[in-house]
């Protein structure tokens, strides 16, 4: 006997080869669940280098694919060769057996499936492997997503009003070397501000905070900083927050509603006009008293340049005082839609029936607002979420009528004098005049009236949005804009940070100025829109789930054969020599010319089993090997030390260490 020499590696050491499933079986799975973290991790991120991640994926898919198909091929070599030991077949049932796995052809061999249908479904699951790379591909997509994230935005601004408490005009500071900006503007009553008398006093709205407003007014919306989304959002990103603060407010109620009916007082104030000018009784469609008790600018008729009053000391003890807010009245006439034709004349029929008088006030106080700002693009939106109203500005009521001949050039009277706001309560009265001035802007846009025929305009509320231009009525929820309109003035000073009252949101106590603020941080909610992965795990699982357990379901055969035949074999060229050394063989009429093949031997039975090394004799030496129906012996279990390649089962007590038979040179 003439036996090989073999080096004995580690390999075939400490490895069995019926491990191989297990291995493959194991790194397919391990290669799915790669392939699913991989795109977990990706799952919602920008998708950038999109076409190397997708090979990526298909690099683990493939992986994944050819690990499933190995332990499916090596269960299929196992089921083939217990197939052929257990069962004869015709010779061409054998080929196409052997050859299932990787000739297409081959599985369509009917005899095949009749004698070995979990073999030929383990080739057929080989064969649709690769779908499970083409059925993943599409498992990751790009698509555009929305992100949104709570964190942390700079440049968000706030107002706080006590700024203005403190401010002299004379030491207003400068932030990135620009001056800061009162909404007020002041004279003063000595050059010696040790003076006893001395004091400053409230001359009017300051020319910058004019524009602001009138800006507002006109522009029906409040005025946006430049480039406020890009400091506040960064590019590319939409944001929203909300600030709180206190500023002026108007406060409105209904005082009468229909013809006929009787108004409310507003504070102890009657209604300073009569019902009866509104449509349909008269020819009013809108009345706006705004100016009862304004303060009177000059104070003084007689001053030196700067308001310094020529006469002498002591001055008019209300001099500068804030004596009372003008309340607002508003009479207008109400329609169904404003938009729509409405009669403009008495001499229209339906002018009776088209309009109802209306009537309400408002009333100037310290309000506390909550505001939502959304910046999309560059666009911004405000929005008062909440308002609730605090005290008067001033709790005086204005006493029409009444003289005050106190000494200065304002006659106004307002009750009670005590509650007046004094210019040396410096204080509060800075404050309250920062209220009055922005007040004054808006006052000056409604005042005035509208009457028919023809629309005779005394007022500057054609000019803002609460008044509808298709016939110059009011627009719906008219008591309700008014106040909108007000707030689009307060909204409107985050346009110029360079004002005092413009603040950081998260230190109130620190003005803007026109600096970016980037470590000025506050709460927001950002978000950006642009291209994400997309990751359908659901999807990628339905293809593994189906493949993992079909290869589980394959790899279980294998083992059984395994188990039932008590060795592992291949399908390689050593052991197809081993098998096929059956002298047996010879029996048949095999094909010699050069051109021929095997089709004419097609169709005998063959098995593999026991068979004589004589085919002549009928008896003596047996060995494994292929032999035709009649020469063969199948029995269940076989003999380790007889196998094709001597190769041992982990199912025995011992194995052999030789992968290669022996030959024997004698004749038997």
């Amino acid at each position: 006997m003439y036996y090989p020499p073999e080096p004995l590696g580690l390999y075939n050491r400490y490895w069995h080869p019926s491990w191989n499933m297990y291995f493959f079986l194991f790194a397919g799975i391990a290669f799915a669940l790669g392939h699913h973290f991989f795109y977990a991790r990706l799952d919602g991120t920008v998708a950038d280098g999109q076409i190397r991640m997708l090979r990526y994926g298909a690099a683990l898919s493939f992986l994944s694919k050819a690990s499933l198909a190995s332990a499916v091929i090596l269960a299929f070599r196992q089921r083939v060769w217990m197939t052929v030991r257990r069962k004869m077949l015709t010779l061409g049932a054998v080929d196409s057996l052997f050859a299932a796995a990787e000739d297409m052809t081959a599985i369509f061999n009917v005899e095949v499936f009749r004698q070995a249908r979990v073999a030929m479904i383990l080739a057929i699951y080989v064969w649709c492997t690769p779908l499970v790379v083409v059925l993943t591909s599409d498992t990751l997509t790009a698509q555009p997503a929305t992100m949104r994230e709570d964190t942390m935005c700079p440049s968000i601004r706030t107002l706080n009003f006590s700024q203005e408490e403190t401010n002299d005009f004379r030491t207003t500071p400068k932030i990135l070397n620009l001056f800061e900006l009162s909404v007020s503007m002041w004279n003063k009553t000595s050059d010696d501000q040790s003076a006893d008398h001395f004091f400053d006093y409230w001359i009017g709205t300051s020319w910058q905070f004019e524009e602001i407003s009138t800006s507002a007014v006109l522009g029906k919306k409040p005025m946006v900083r430049t480039n406020a989304s890009i400091d506040i959002c960064g590019s590319g990103y939409n944001c929203t927050f909300s600030i709180k603060f206190q500023g002026p407010g108007y406060k409105c109620e209904e005082l009468a509603s229909g013809v006929g009916a009787t108004p409310k007082k507003l504070n102890g104030a009657d209604v300073p006009f009569n019902m009866s000018m509104l449509a349909p009784v008269g020819n009013h469609t809108y009345i706006a008293h705004a100016t009862l008790g304004e303060y009177q600018n000059p104070q003084m008729n007689d001053s030196w340049p700067g308001g310094i009053p020529k006469i002498d000391p002591p001055f008019p003890p209300h001099l500068g005082a804030l004596r009372t807010e003008p309340p607002l009245f508003f009479g207008y006439a109400h329609v169904d839609e404003p938009s729509l034709d409405q009669p403009s004349n008495m001499s229209d029929p339906r002018w009776a029936t088209a309009y109802t008088p209306k009537v309400f006030g408002c009333e100037h106080r310290e309000t506390e607002y909550e505001v939502d700002f959304a910046y999309t693009g560059l666009a911004q939106k405000a929005r008062v979420r909440s308002r609730r109203f605090l005290d008067r500005v001033v709790d005086t009521r204005y006493l029409p009528g009444v003289d005050a001949q106190d000494g200065t050039a304002d006659n106004t009277t307002a009750t009670p004098e005590s509650n007046y706001i004094l210019p040396k309560d410096v204080a509060r009265y800075r404050r309250a005049m920062a209220y009055h001035s922005i007040g004054l802007q808006f006052r000056s846009f409604v005042n005035g009236t509208i009457f028919q025929p023809n629309t005779n305009a005394n007022t500057k509320v054609l000019q803002t949005r609460i008044l509808d231009q298709h016939n110059y009525l009011v627009v719906k929820d008219f008591m309700k804009e008014v106040q909108g309109l007000y707030e689009d003035i307060i909204l409107s000073m985050f346009a110029q940070p360079r004002l005092l009252a413009v603040v950081w949101a998260n230190d109130t106590s620190v003005k803007s100025g026109n600096e970016k603020g980037a470590d000025m941080l506050y709460p927001c909610t950002r978000e950006r829109t642009d291209i994400r992965y997309k990751y359908h795990a659901r999807d990628l699982w339905a293809v593994y789930s189906v493949a993992i357990l079909l290869a589980i379901i394959g790899v279980a055969f294998g083992l059984a054969a395994v188990r039932e035949e008590g060795l592992v074999r291949n399908t390689r060229f050593s052991s197809i020599v081993a098998a096929t050394r059956g002298p047996g063989l010879e029996k048949l009429p095999w094909a010699t010319s050069p051109n021929s093949d095997h089709r004419p031997v097609a169709g005998a039975k063959v098995g593999y089993g026991l068979v004589p090394r004589d085919p002549h004799s009928g008896a003596g030496v047996e060995t494994y090997g292929f032999g035709i129906e009649g020469d063969v012996k199948q029995p269940q279990r076989e003999e380790a030390g007889r196998t094709p390649s001597r190769l041992g089962s982990p199912f025995q007590r011992s194995a052999f260490n030789r992968r290669w038979s022996r030959l024997s040179t004698q004749q038997m």
